[in-house]
């Protein structure tokens, strides 16, 4: 599968869509309350085919209070189901700490859309051997347009839709394209420590500092926060003001998000095998704050797995409790450190360590030692002092 987002031009009739996305949060919001009434009253869980089958008699039953969910293409509520199902079972299964909780019309919403909610033009053939489409698509009988930013490749099998912040809406498509990212292996393998004001320091010695973009842009931040506050609510003014702080947010989350997509790539064509260490994320909050947030370790992991993934590399990663930082990667001698140190002598082999390059070496040949890595060369620092 292969997907590509694409932004839809700015037009009156985007309020169809912007109603669509309504009559999504109430399909959810609906069913999760009769979800949660259920549970209070002692009843099983209503599972996905039933929900869809109450749907489908609430939405013929009473068609003056259910009118509006007749509005949106049928298969795309019923997906809104399989969502609400879906989170309920990794709530079960003990993946996610919470059940589903109630969407804001306020926050962003999307539905999803098989081939009977959308329409494109017929694709010309292109001279390189895949159809090219237009800029255009009807949505649920409306059309709109979009920038063609980049080729749709394969067969179209489904499209989302979805709103931010700003008014502006997006399109998600995903198509049957399979896109090979097979390069030949580099043969090396890298450990790596995750810090606060270094993001990354790799066993190899180099460091990749933290952008810190939301601390760079803060001032900018408040700044448009005490204007929304003293603009009167409802009003034109408060509704510039509020897209103005919503397009400071919006724009440091596109640099942090640039920044991972850039650095994830670079570090799957440099090595073929990565160790990462499992971080305690909600401690570190504890301690720093939104300075963990800002860096956002587990959104850059998660792209990185992706990269990896695609490319046939790998990424493992260590126990949260091995021991890294106190330990001499030269003799294993284990001392005690404050997070002041940051660097130290082993009083063993007199050694003189960075305390960063020292933890990846360790995550390094503690990774091939437990991951049983064969034929690969190992990043180390020549000189880690």
């Amino acid at each position: 599968m292969y997907t590509t987002t694409y932004k839809l031009f700015r037009a009156k009739r985007n309020r169809i869509l912007k109603r669509k996305t309504w009559i999504a949060h109430t399909i959810w919001n609906y069913f999760l309350g009769w979800q949660r009434t259920r549970y209070a009253l002692g009843l099983p869980y209503m599972s996905y085919s039933e929900m869809s089958h109450e749907f489908t008699i609430l939405r013929n039953a009473d068609p003056e209070v259910f009118a509006h969910w007749r509005e949106l293409d049928s298969w795309a509520a019923r997906d809104i189901l399989k969502r609400l199902d879906t989170g309920y079972h990794r709530f079960f299964r003990g993946i996610a700490k919470k059940p589903p909780k109630f969407r804001s019309v306020r926050k962003p919403y999307s539905f999803m859309m098989c081939p009977s909610g959308y329409k494109f033009d017929k694709p010309v053939a292109g001279d390189l051997g895949f159809g090219i489409y237009s800029d255009s698509v009807t949505i649920m009988g409306k059309t709109y347009r979009f920038n063609l930013s980049r080729p749709i490749f394969g067969n179209i099998k489904t499209v989302t839709i979805k709103e931010d912040t700003l008014g502006d809406f997006y399109m998600s498509i995903v198509t049957d394209h399979v896109q090979s990212h097979l390069k030949p292996m580099t043969g090396n393998a890298a450990g790596f420590d995750m810090g606060v004001k270094t993001m990354l320091t790799r066993s190899d010695g180099h460091k990749h500092e933290s952008p810190q973009f939301y601390t760079t842009s803060i001032d900018n931040v408040k700044r448009s926060s005490r204007q929304l506050s003293t603009k009167q609510r409802s009003s034109n003014n408060s509704e510039r003001a509020r897209q103005h702080h919503a397009r400071q947010h919006r724009k440091i989350k596109r640099q942090r998000e640039d920044h991972h997509w850039k650095l994830a790539l670079e570090l799957v064509r440099r090595f073929d095998v990565l160790f990462f260490e499992t971080l305690n994320l909600d401690g570190m909050k504890r301690l720093w704050g939104r300075k963990v947030s800002d860096i956002g370790f587990y959104a850059f992991m998660q792209k990185l797995k992706w990269q990896a993934k695609k490319r046939g590399k790998r990424v493992e990663c260590l126990d949260q409790w091995t021991p890294t930082t106190s330990v001499c990667h030269v003799c294993g001698n284990r001392v005690e450190l404050q997070l002041s140190d940051r660097t130290w002598t082993c009083d063993h082999c007199k050694t003189h360590h960075d305390r960063d390059i020292n933890a990846a070496i360790n995550i390094l040949k503690v990774g091939t030692s437990t991951f049983g890595v064969e034929g690969i060369r190992l990043a180390t620092a020549s000189s880690p002092c």
